[in-house]
């Protein structure tokens, strides 16, 4: 019995011994885990401050390269109280950017200590936050850009209080205003094309069906013959395949013409006539169904070089960037033509895709918006139809999305025609 009582003593002493081992042991293995976990919000901070940095160098230059008739010192000055503007300010850190002009283009510089939180038990007190840019000034680039807007009747149903064509329009507007700022209106020049299952444009009577050759011809069309569809080719006077002006589908006779001149939905040619591109934008109404193949493909003619339209930019300009915005909110419902004079849907969904992967091959810089789409393979193919699926790729399901993505594709469309590096 005594023996027992002392081998239960010999126990319980053991094991109040190895407890505070193990508690010693299970510290000291916690301080790498919270180092690392210390390491990883400094790393995210310090990340989000180096972007906030970036933001603001970029915004400064923009604003002192875009700015006009101004001298070295006076964009010096601009460059720093935007840059002070945007700058978001961190508790114990002073920024003072290097700014310089030179030759043609702007550069900004700006390198600080950002303090730790964590890392200063491992000795680290500061993480080096540095970060430049170089923006061109205005007059070393040009931007002829086509807004290719879904203006089908479902545009006039409602978003969060209010409809989705008036938060297209207001969208629109004001990246319009805001590009053509600051000295940059005769630099940047746009174009319209609305469409819905028809576009309405002016045309030569040569290049349509039917029509007087040596007269305009006014009215809605739909798209040419496959496979003259996919391109921006002049059509050939002497072939109606090659011509716009065919006859609508019969599956929508009911939707006429007269609505889309009464709605202000016609093509509108690539100008710096900004004023009258935000007025057509504040007249313009929806009306019927939905050709996306159809409006891409005069997006696209708006800036090509080759009749109808040109007036603009050869496509080996390297000073002049060709952009086509395309946005919409529902999937392709107009038939269209394809191969072996069929015309169905499928064609029309096809068709854009292959117009998509022509335009871009011509160096046309494509930029798409998926707004309030509930239509996934229409979503896929707006996103593969883009330039860059992670940068020109824009999904807004409600009017506060599409205003934030529109302010993006303008900025990044921006940094596209003035930034160098």
């Amino acid at each position: 019995m005594r023996n027992s009582s002392h081998f239960k003593k010999h126990v319980q002493r053991f094991s109040a011994e190895s407890s505070g081992t193990v508690a010693i042991l299970f510290a000291l293995s916690a301080i790498p885990v919270m180092m690392a976990a210390g390491l990883a919000v400094d790393m995210m901070r310090s990340n989000n401050a180096r972007n906030n940095l970036q933001a603001a160098l970029d915004a400064g230059a923009l604003s002192a390269a875009a700015a006009a008739n101004l001298s070295v010192s006076e964009r010096e000055a601009v460059a720093r109280a935007t840059f002070a503007a945007n700058f978001k300010p961190i508790t114990g850190v002073i920024v003072n950017p290097a700014v310089s002009v030179d030759g043609d283009a702007v550069s900004m510089s700006a390198e600080f200590d950002y303090p730790t939180a964590f890392m200063r038990v491992a000795g680290y007190n500061t993480m080096d936050i540095a970060s430049s840019v170089t923006v061109n000034l205005p007059e070393t680039k040009k931007a002829e850009i086509a807004l290719v807007l879904d203006y089908s009747g479902s545009m006039a149903e409602w978003t969060k209080g209010k409809k989705k064509y008036i938060v297209m329009r207001d969208a629109t507007i004001q990246m319009v205003e805001e590009m053509t700022a600051n000295g940059a209106s005769d630099r940047v020049k746009f174009g319209l094309a609305p469409f819905s299952h028809h576009v309405h444009v002016t045309l030569p009577g040569k290049y349509v069906v039917g029509a007087d050759p040596t007269s305009d011809w006014t009215g809605c069309t739909q798209d040419r013959k496959y496979p003259h569809n996919l391109s921006d080719d002049t059509p050939n006077s002497g072939d109606d395949d090659t011509k716009w002006g065919h006859a609508q589908a019969p599956e929508h006779l009911n939707k006429g013409c007269a609505p889309y001149a009464a709605n202000s939905l016609s093509i509108r040619p690539i100008s710096d006539d900004h004023a009258g591109v935000i007025s057509q934008l504040e007249d313009m109404k929806p009306y019927a169904w939905t050709h996306i193949a159809l409006g891409f493909s005069f997006g696209w003619q708006l800036i090509s070089p080759n009749v109808p339209f040109g007036d603009v930019a050869e496509y080996n300009d390297d000073e002049t960037m060709k952009v086509i915005v395309l946005l919409t909110d529902g999937r392709q419902t107009e038939p269209a033509f394809g191969p072996g004079s069929s015309r169905n849907v499928a064609n029309g969904e096809s068709n854009l895709e292959k117009l998509c992967q022509n335009a871009k091959a011509k160096g046309v810089t494509v930029v798409t918006v998926a707004f309030d789409l509930q239509h996934q393979a229409t979503e896929d193919r707006l996103r593969n139809c883009s330039s860059d699926q992670e940068k020109y790729f824009f999904i807004a399901d409600d009017g506060a999305e599409l205003s934030a993505s529109f302010e993006e594709i303008r900025a990044l469309l921006q940094q596209a025609i003035y930034i160098s590096k």
